[in-house]
C-alpha cells in the first residue's frame, strides 16, 4: 500500500462464515480501484487430519475452460519464504518458530458489474478452502465489503508451501481470473510466521519475574529454559559485554550483565579450543545458551568425595581449600549452536557436574544464568583412578560492560585459588 499510494486497511481475523449478510452489487456502487490488506497474528488453531491438501478443486458452475496445470505457478512475483532475518550469529528469526508458513492473497472485483458473480465465487472457493485440513493449521477469508476478498492460509511446513503454491493458488487464480481486477492478486505476499522473541531487555525483565527462591529446588525449570530459547540474540544489544584477555588468548573470561539477590546473568567468551574445568553449582540452578559459534557441554556423574572435602560442599566451606573423590565419569554430551541442535542447556548438582568446551577454531560466545547467584563453586580436574576437587572464587572481568579491574594476567577463570597446590595433588 505505502508503495502503491494506495490506502491500508487493517482487519481483525474474520468469522470463518467469510460472507457478510445481505451484501448486493448495490451497496458496493463506489467500489474502486482499492485493496485490502490483512494485519494477521497468524495462530495455530486447527489439527492434523486426513483430507490432503491437493483435493481441493474449484468445481463453481462458472469453470468455462479446465483448471490450469498443478504446475503452473499463480504468479511470478509470488515470493516465497526466504531467509532474510539473519544475523551475525548465523541464526534466522523464522527458525526459531513453529515453521509455519502464511500465504496471503487479496482479490478485488473487475467492476461494479462483476460484483455479484466475484462474490459467488469467493463464496465457493472459501467453503472449499475451509474443507481443507492435511498440511493446513489455519484457514482464515477476510471480506473487508462487497466486491472485496482476501485468503490467509497458513500451511505447516515450507514443503506444505510449495504444494499450496503449485496446486492451490493457481486454481484460485482461474475461477476469479475474469471477474477480478486485471485477472490477479491486488496484494499477494507468503512468509514464514513469526515466534514470539524475546529481546535482551525483555529476557531479563521476564528472568526477573520467573526466577527466585534459594535453591534449584524452588525454580520452574522447564518455564525458564523456555523463556531463554525464546531470546534471538542481537550483536548490538550484546557487544557492550564481550571482553577477551588480552594477557591470555586462551582463557575464557566471565561478563556480568545482570545480578541480583535471586539470580546473574553472565556472558561468557570463549576463544578457540578452550575449555572450563569440570565444575558444581552448589545449589544453584545453570541455565546456558549459545550466541554465538558452538561449544559443548559435557556432564558426569557427581563423584563419591572424600571426608575431607563433604565438609566443602555444604556452602561453608574456603575458596582454596582441595581434597579427592572418586573417579569423574561422563554422563551425557550435548552439542549447542550446531545445526539441528539444541541453542541451549540446563544443569544443577541433581544433574551432576559440567565443563564447556570449545572444540573448533572460532571464538563462541554463551549467555548463562545461575540462580542464586554463583559466587563459588566446587571444580574437579581428572587424575586418573581419582580426582582432586577445590573451592574456586568467581571473578569477573567485567560487569555492566565496564571493565572491573580486578581480572589480571594471573587471574584464573575457573576460580582456581592455589594453583600449586592444585596442580600439585
Amino acid at each position: 500500500a505505502h508503495q502503491t499510494g494506495l490506502p491500508l486497511r487493517i482487519f481483525r481475523h474474520a468469522p470463518l462464515g467469510a460472507l457478510r449478510p445481505g451484501c448486493t452489487a448495490g451497496s458496493s456502487a463506489r467500489a474502486s480501484h482499492r485493496f485490502a490488506a490483512v494485519g494477521l497474528f497468524a495462530r495455530r488453531l486447527s489439527t492434523v487430519a486426513t483430507r490432503p491438501l491437493s483435493t481441493l478443486l474449484v468445481e463453481e458452475e462458472h469453470a468455462r475452460d479446465e483448471p490450469p496445470s498443478s504446475h503452473e505457478p499463480l504468479s511470478s512475483s509470488l515470493e516465497l519464504p526466504h531467509s532474510s532475518h539473519v544475523h551475525g550469529h548465523g541464526r534466522k528469526l523464522c527458525s526459531m518458530g513453529t515453521g509455519e508458513v502464511v500465504h496471503i492473497l487479496a482479490w478485488q472485483a473487475k467492476d461494479e458489474g462483476s460484483i455479484p458473480d466475484f462474490e459467488r465465487r469467493v463464496q465457493g472457493i472459501a467453503r472449499k478452502l475451509h474443507d481443507m485440513e492435511a498440511g493446513v493449521s489455519d484457514v482464515r477469508v477476510c471480506h473487508p465489503r462487497c466486491g472485496e476478498a482476501t485468503f490467509v492460509i497458513t500451511v505447516v511446513s515450507s514443503f506444505e508451501s510449495q504444494r499450496f503454491e503449485s496446486q492451490i493458488a493457481p486454481q484460485i487464480a482461474h475461477a476469479l481470473r475474469d471477474v477480478s481486477l486485471a485477472g490477479t492478486p491486488t496484494f499477494r505476499r507468503a512468509g514464514t510466521l513469526m515466534p514470539q522473541a524475546h529481546s535482551l531487555s525483555s529476557l531479563l525483565a521476564q528472568l526477573q519475574k520467573q526466577v527466585g527462591g534459594s535453591s534449584h529446588a524452588e525454580h520452574d525449570i522447564a518455564g525458564v529454559k523456555n523463556e531463554i530459547g525464546k531470546w534471538f540474540p542481537r550483536r548490538e544489544e550484546y557487544e557492550q559485554y564481550i571482553h577477551w584477555d588480552e594477557h591470555n588468548p586462551e582463557k575464557y573470561t566471565r561478563n556480568l550483565i545482570f545480578s541480583s539477590e535471586k539470580m546473574e546473568v553472565l556472558l561468557m567468551c570463549w576463544p578457540a579450543h578452550v575449555r572450563s574445568a569440570i565444575h558444581c553449582h552448589g545449589q544453584s540452578s545453570c541455565w546456558v545458551a549459545s550466541v554465538e559459534g558452538q561449544v559443548h557441554e559435557v556432564q558426569y556423574q557427581m563423584p563419591t568425595m572424600d571426608r575431607k572435602f563433604r565438609d566443602l560442599m555444604n556452602g561453608s566451606s574456603t575458596p582454596g581449600a582441595v581434597g579427592r573423590c572418586g573417579p569423574l565419569k561422563v554422563s551425557n554430551v550435548v552439542a549447542l549452536g550446531l545445526p539441528d541442535s539444541p541453542m541451549d542447556s540446563y544443569a544443577n548438582n541433581d544433574i551432576g557436574v559440567h565443563r564447556l568446551e570449545n572444540r573448533t577454531d572460532l571464538p563462541a560466545i554463551t549467555l548463562h544464568v545461575y540462580a542464586p547467584p554463583l559466587h563459588k563453586m566446587s571444580i574437579y580436574r581428572e587424575a586418573g583412578d581419582y580426582s582432586i576437587a577445590s573451592v574456586g572464587k568467581v571473578t569477573y572481568m567485567s560487569e555492566g560492560g565496564n571493565r572491573t579491574g580486578r581480572w589480571g594476567k594471573d587471574t584464573d577463570p575457573d576460580g582456581i585459588i592455589d594453583v600449586e597446590k592444585w596442580n600439585s595433588e
